[in-house]
C-alpha cells in the first residue's frame, strides 16, 4: 500500500516535465516565426526606394478648381496634371470633354455646368487604354458666394446636438448648423418641424445633404443653408468605358469590346452625341471597324446613349 503515493509523485513530477517541455517548445516555435532584421531592413529599404520613386514621378492626378468649391460662372477652367501623354476624361451628366495631356502631364479644358450642384468625375486614361486616378468633384453654381464659398454633399452619418458628419466623395466632414441656418427639408415633414419647432430636428441619419457654407478654424464647415433630399438623390450617371469598336454604325447602333473587362457591348448614338477625332469635329462615317475609343454614355430605355465619343489615333 505504500508504493502508492510513491507512483503518485512519479505521476506528478512527469506532468510538470511534459508541461515546461511544452512551454519551452511553444517559447522556441515562437522564436522561430519572427521575422529577421535582415528582412525588415531590405523591406524598409524597398519601401524608402517606392516612396522615393513615387515622389519623382507623380502620378496622381492634382486639379483645379478645388473639390467643393462654390462658382460664380458656369463656364469652368479644369487645369490638372496627371500621366504624361494620356487623355483626361471630364463629365458630368450636363457636360462631357477629353483632353490630352501633354509630355508634362500638364492640361487644361473649360466646359459649361448647369446651375447648382454639380458632381463631376475626372478619369485618367493611359496610352495602354487603361483608366486610373479617377477623381470626382463637388462644385456648386452660384449667382454669388453670400451664402459661403463651399459646399458639401453626402448622406449624413451622425448628428449630435447642432454637430452633423457628412460623408462625402472625400472622407467624412463636420457640418456646424446654428440658429440662422436655413435648413429645408422634404415636403413630408412641414406639418412635423411646425409642431417640434426645430427643422434640425428633422434630419435623419441617411439622409442625403447639400450644404453651403464658410470653413471655421477647426476646419468644420458652418453651415448657412442645409437642403435634405430623401428621393432622386444626386449622382452622376454618366459611365466613362474605352472600347475598341467592332462594328461601323448600323442605323445609330455599333458594338465594341471593352478593354478592360473583355466584354462585348453595345452602343446607340443619339441626335445629341458628339463625336471627335483627336480633339476634332467629326462625322458618323469616322466610326470603322478597329477603331480604339473612348466613350462616356449613360443608360436611357436600357441603351448605352453616347453622350460623346472620342476616337484615338
Amino acid at each position: 500500500m505504500s508504493s502508492f503515493p510513491i507512483i503518485n509523485h512519479i505521476a506528478k513530477y512527469l506532468v510538470i516535465l511534459i508541461l515546461a517541455a511544452s512551454f519551452i517548445f511553444a517559447l522556441y516555435w515562437l522564436w522561430q516565426r519572427q521575422p529577421k532584421i535582415q528582412n525588415q531592413e531590405v523591406q524598409t529599404a524597398i519601401n524608402s526606394q517606392t516612396v522615393a520613386s513615387e515622389g519623382k514621378n507623380p502620378q496622381k492626378l492634382k486639379l483645379s478648381p478645388k473639390d467643393f468649391s462654390v462658382l460664380t460662372s458656369k463656364k469652368v477652367k479644369f487645369e490638372g496634371t496627371s500621366t504624361p501623354n494620356s487623355y483626361l476624361a471630364i463629365f458630368s451628366n450636363t457636360s462631357q470633354a477629353v483632353v490630352k495631356t501633354d509630355t508634362s502631364g500638364n492640361s487644361e479644358k473649360e466646359i459649361d455646368l448647369a446651375d447648382g450642384l454639380n458632381l463631376v468625375d475626372l478619369v485618367t486614361v493611359t496610352p495602354d487604354f487603361q483608366t486610373k486616378n479617377k477623381k470626382s468633384l463637388t462644385l456648386l453654381i452660384a449667382q454669388d458666394t453670400k451664402d459661403g464659398d463651399t459646399v458639401y454633399t453626402g448622406p449624413v452619418k451622425t448628428i449630435f446636438d447642432t454637430l452633423i458628419t457628412l460623408t462625402t466623395t472625400d472622407g467624412q466632414k463636420e457640418i456646424r448648423a446654428s440658429k440662422t441656418t436655413a435648413i429645408t427639408l422634404p415636403k413630408e415633414d412641414d406639418k412635423e418641424k411646425e409642431s417640434i419647432g426645430s427643422a434640425l430636428r428633422n434630419i435623419r441619419i441617411g439622409d442625403f445633404a447639400i450644404v453651403i457654407g464658410n470653413l471655421s478654424k477647426e476646419d468644420q464647415l458652418e453651415a448657412k443653408k442645409i437642403e435634405i433630399i430623401r428621393e432622386a438623390v444626386p449622382q452622376n450617371s454618366r459611365r466613362l468605358t474605352v472600347v475598341k469598336t467592332l462594328t461601323a454604325p448600323r442605323q445609330n447602333l455599333f458594338s465594341a469590346k471593352n478593354q478592360q473587362s473583355g466584354e462585348i457591348e453595345e452602343f446607340t448614338l443619339g441626335k445629341t452625341s458628339q463625336i471627335l477625332v483627336d480633339g476634332k469635329e467629326a462625322k458618323i462615317t469616322d466610326i470603322t471597324k478597329d477603331k480604339n475609343t473612348i466613350i462616356i454614355s449613360h443608360e436611357e430605355k436600357g441603351k448605352q446613349l453616347i453622350d460623346l465619343i472620342y476616337l484615338l489615333p
